[in-house]
């Protein structure tokens, strides 16, 4: 009776997770990643090995999402729907998976909270829900650190014949080697959740076994892991190499922990609201220690190996892949995935532990400490159950946890398109999700004439738009059309002097247009004698500051006035300037120090020979008013020049 129990239960928390993991599975958009997914999985094996070699994940999930495609994409439905679904059936295993490993390290109770607990995270159903490889990626973790356990237990298993220890010990041999192997074909940061399962596994050789046939027989399971990685590792070592999608500087450590923990237990979204789950962190901080200091006391089978394997898996990776970010600031919490398998593992044993406290208190231990016991117990997962279910709700229901609103703007733009107009992104790589809306093989009802800019298939943070290729590119794209819709996306990397909409502003019309999520879309109307400058409009002449910086020049207007800089050499370091108006008599009308265009654009990513604008509103600006203009370097203060010229107005 008590197994058939524990079996309904399992089989309710597995439906469970499928119900949540369908609920809304195609009403958001896809977004940008779900488009390069799109695209990538309907490629040839060759053409998506090439691509995937040029890009930042290995092939093996775009290989297997391709072939469920191409089984089930005849049938009428939604290929959202259909690369989503993909991803939630390796959510609902990895319930199952951690469930089995949990119960395998501490009974019973702890498998159905682990697959309670990795049912309801917000966090694992957003990524259920996503058209990416991180739901395969962690199942396939799971199951290699499954493989390991069972390794370990068939390994010290008393009572079994040799014959049949060595032939399971070689089943779980064999397990670790392909589960690592295609880990590492899904994601490059597999690599750090298996080096952690193979430190785990020899701090358990080191202090229980140390026989030579254990060792000789892992070693051989990681030498196949490698063996079979060999061809793809130039692959992945260029990429490492080559990869533009950042800019250098340092990353925030502290800023980096606290979106992963808020992730860890409140979920994962684009545009996360860390204010919101801080007020939560704390508690969970407190819990997090007390299920620690139960897996402390607690003893299974007189060994620590559950213990060990969480703080291996919890914590090496992430040290890690920290260590790896620190020169590079561009950091999402999901680059710690890997290790979450770990905490829901520490959350499911250590509940059990407080629940069970005869595994680690004495027979005669005092009674209240038992009920300080289990009434912890039921706090923590109380805890845990409602940050899930808030995290959930917001993730189901507030708009401010949307993705992109890819589709509500493409679907926009065509309802009310004239025929004579074009589309274009900014930045250019984001074609992949524009295109898995209006394909441009489509009949030719459903075509819309799509422009990118720059011309770039992966992020690129060098390849920063100047007044000049931007004004080349607008009069040579939009020549044949009447109006444009411009799709601004990641434009803050490719276009932080927003050359472009100050460009359409200028010399086109602009248009009325809705908001969407995380998405600007404007909308201009070309007049017939449509035609950008190639070289900013300016009035005045400007200067150089020691060869470094240049003032190109500056544009008077009625109500203000324009200066477009230009960087003469590369690697430039961080310049400041101090622009000041006057009056004739020299009294101060207004003054601004920051960074010649901008706050998000420093002169550390300037591309030399590119002009970049930037506008000074002045309204009612005197006769006679004069310009002051000083160039400095705020680390030392080194000034590189002053400069100063009567501003002409018009």
């Amino acid at each position: 009776m008590h197994t058939a129990r524990h079996r309904l239960a399992f089989l309710l928390i597995l439906l469970l997770a499928f119900g949540l993991r369908v609920h809304q599975l195609d009403v958001q958009s896809l977004w940008y990643d779900e488009g390069v997914t799109a695209r990538v999985a309907q490629m040839g094996a060759g053409e998506l090995a090439r691509w995937t070699a040029d890009d930042i994940q290995p092939p093996l999930y775009y290989l297997l999402l391709g072939g469920w495609l191409r089984l089930f994409h005849p049938w009428p439905g939604n290929i959202a729907y259909l690369m989503r679904f993909f991803s939630t059936g390796f959510g609902v295993l990895l319930v199952a998976l951690l469930a089995a490993l949990a119960r395998r390290l501490w009974g019973r109770c702890a498998g159905l909270l682990a697959g309670l607990i990795t049912a309801i995270s917000p966090l694992m159903v957003y990524y259920s829900q996503e058209a990416r490889m991180y739901a395969q990626l962690l199942f396939l973790v799971a199951l290699a650190a499954y493989g390991v356990v069972r390794l370990l237990d068939a390994s010290s298993r008393p009572g079994l014949a040799i014959a049949g220890k060595e032939k399971t010990r070689l089943g779980f041999l064999a397990l670790y080697a392909l589960a690592g192997l295609a880990a590492m074909y899904t994601h490059y940061f597999a690599g750090f959740a298996l080096l952690a399962l193979a430190l785990y596994w020899a701090h358990v050789w080191v202090r229980e076994s140390k026989k030579m046939r254990a060792l000789g027989g892992f070693a051989l399971a990681n030498l196949i892991i490698l063996l079979g990685y060999l061809p793809w590792l130039p692959a992945m070592w260029q990429r490492f190499q080559v990869d533009a999608s950042y800019w250098s500087g340092r990353l925030k450590l502290d800023e980096a922990l606290l979106k992963t923990l808020a992730n860890f237990t409140m979920g994962a979204t684009e545009v996360f609201r860390l204010e919101d789950a801080q007020r939560w962190l704390p508690w969970f901080g407190l819990a997090g220690l007390i299920w620690l200091l139960a897996l402390i006391l607690m003893r299974v089978r007189g060994s620590q190996r559950p213990l060990a394997l969480v703080l291996h898996w919890l914590l090496l990776p992430p040290a890690l892949i920290l260590l790896l970010a620190y020169r590079t600031p561009k950091f999402n919490p999901r680059y710690l995935l890997i290790s979450w398998p770990a905490w829901a593992l520490l959350m499911a044993g250590g509940t059990t532990a407080l629940w069970q406290p005869r595994a680690w208190l004495p027979p005669r231990g005092p009674w209240w400490l038992r009920l300080l016991a289990r009434v912890l117990a039921l706090l923590t997962l109380l805890l845990v159950i409602t940050a899930s279910a808030l995290g959930l709700d917001n993730w189901y229901y507030d708009p401010n946890f949307a993705k992109t609103a890819w589709r509500e703007a493409i679907t926009y733009m065509f309802q009310h398109r004239q025929p004579d107009e074009a589309a274009l992104l900014v930045s250019g790589h984001a074609y992949p999700i524009f295109d898995t809306y209006l394909p441009p093989d489509a009949p030719p009802a459903w075509r819309v004439p799509r422009y990118r800019l720059p011309q770039i298939d992966i992020l690129d943070v060098n390849q920063v738009l100047g007044w000049e290729e931007s004004a080349r590119a607008l009069n040579q794209d939009l020549a044949p059309h009447g109006g444009v819709w411009l799709f601004l996306w990641q434009d803050d990397v490719v276009d932080p002097a927003h050359v472009v909409t100050i460009q359409l502003d200028r010399y086109a019309r602009p248009q009325p247009t809705p908001d969407f999520a995380f998405l600007k879309l404007a909308h201009y109307r070309l007049p017939p004698d449509f035609h950008i400058p190639e070289q900013p409009p300016i009035t005045q002449p400007g200067t150089r500051f020691e060869d470094a910086l240049e003032l190109v020049g500056i544009e008077t207007r009625p109500d203000g006035f324009w200066l477009y800089w230009r960087s003469l050499k590369p690697h430039l370091p961080d310049l400041h300037t101090v622009v000041a108006v006057e009056q004739p008599d020299q009294a101060l009308l207004d003054v601004v120090d920051q960074r010649p265009v901008g706050y998000d654009f420093p002169t550390t990513h300037w591309n030399p020979g590119d002009t970049y604008p930037i506008w000074f509103p002045f309204t009612n600006l005197p006769a006679g008013a004069r310009l002051r203009v000083r160039v400095y370097q705020p680390d030392d203060g080194h000034i590189l020049g002053d400069f100063e010229t009567p501003l002409l107005c018009k």
